[in-house]
C-alpha cells in the first residue's frame, strides 16, 4: 500500500465496524502476495468501502467514470489509483490498465454485474472478469456482501446500523470451470458470478438461485464484529444449558 491508501485502509477499519454491525469470513482466502481478481456481487456504494477496510493489500477498484466528475470523489479518488471504466462500451483502455496491475502482481476487485443491484439480488455477469483472468492467469477469489443497501435509505430514517457480512471464498482458476472460447464467454461468466452467490443468503442468489451448488461448503467463520443478535441467542443458550444442568 502506499501511505495515501494505508491511511485510508486504517482509517475506515475503525470505522466501518462503528457504523454497521459487520461481520467477516474467508478474509484469509485473499493472498498475501501476489495477484488476484476479486469477483463480488454490488448493492451499495459501501461495498467497496467493506472491501477496503478489511482486506490488508492495495486493491485497485475498477469504478465507473461518472463519479470522478463530481468532488469530493473526484479528489479522494485518484490517489487510490482505481481504475476508471466508462460504462455502455466495452472500455479496452481500463481492461488494459487492470490487466496491467494483475501481470504486475496486484490485486484487482471487479463487480462482475457491472452495476449495483437495485433489487439486492445478484444479477447476470458480464465477460470482462473472463477477460482479465484469461489474460493474466490470475487466481479469481469471489466475495459477497449483504446487507449495504439497506445501510442508507431515500426516506426516514436515512441512516441505519444494520448487520453487513461480507463472505470470501476459496480461490480458483479460470481453468477449473472449463475450456475459455469465443462462444462460452458469457457462459464461464455467469460460472464465476454463481460462485459469488454460493457465499450469498438465498434471498440474495436472484437469477443465480437455482445454480447454487446445495452442498456448497461456506467460508470459514471469522467474524471480527458479531452482532448483537449473535451475542444474544449465545446467552440464551448458556441460560438454557444451566437450567438443564440444574434439573
Amino acid at each position: 500500500m502506499n501511505l495515501y491508501y494505508r491511511s485510508w485502509h486504517y482509517a475506515l477499519r475503525a470505522v466501518v465496524p462503528t457504523a454497521v454491525y459487520m461481520k467477516v469470513r474467508g478474509l484469509h482466502h485473499v493472498p498475501k502476495t501476489g495477484p488476484c481478481l476479486i469477483v463480488g456481487n454490488h448493492l451499495s456504494m459501501i461495498d467497496p468501502v467493506c472491501l477496503l477496510a478489511y482486506v490488508p493489500r492495495h486493491v485497485h477498484f475498477m469504478t465507473k467514470a461518472e463519479l470522478f466528475d463530481d468532488w469530493p470523489l473526484s479528489v479522494i479518488l485518484p490517489p487510490g489509483k482505481p481504475i476508471m471504466v466508462h460504462r455502455g462500451r466495452a472500455d479496452r483502455q481500463a481492461l488494459r490498465l487492470a490487466e496491467q496491475y494483475l501481470k504486475g502482481g496486484e490485486p484487482v476487485a471487479i463487480y462482475a454485474e457491472g452495476t449495483r443491484a437495485k433489487s439486492g439480488e445478484a444479477q447476470e455477469a458480464r465477460a470482462g472478469v473472463v477477460y482479465l483472468a484469461s489474460r493474466t492467469n490470475s487466481p479469481i477469489v469471489p466475495v459477497a456482501i449483504s446487507g449495504t443497501e439497506r445501510v442508507f435509505s431515500k426516506r426516514f430514517p436515512w441512516y441505519q446500523r444494520v448487520r453487513v457480512e461480507m463472505t470470501f471464498g476459496a480461490p480458483f482458476m479460470l481453468s477449473d470451470l472449463g475450456e475459455v472460447t469465443r462462444q462460452n464467454r458469457d457462459l464461464i461468466a455467469q460460472e464465476v458470478m454463481a460462485r459469488v452467490a454460493d457465499l450469498l443468503p438465498p434471498g440474495y442468489r436472484g437469477v443465480y438461485r437455482a445454480r447454487v451448488a446445495p452442498d456448497a461448503a461456506p467460508a470459514e467463520d471469522t467474524p471480527l464484529l458479531p452482532a448483537p443478535e449473535d451475542d444474544a441467542l449465545s446467552a440464551a443458550k448458556r441460560v438454557t444449558v444451566a437450567a438443564r444442568r440444574e434439573e
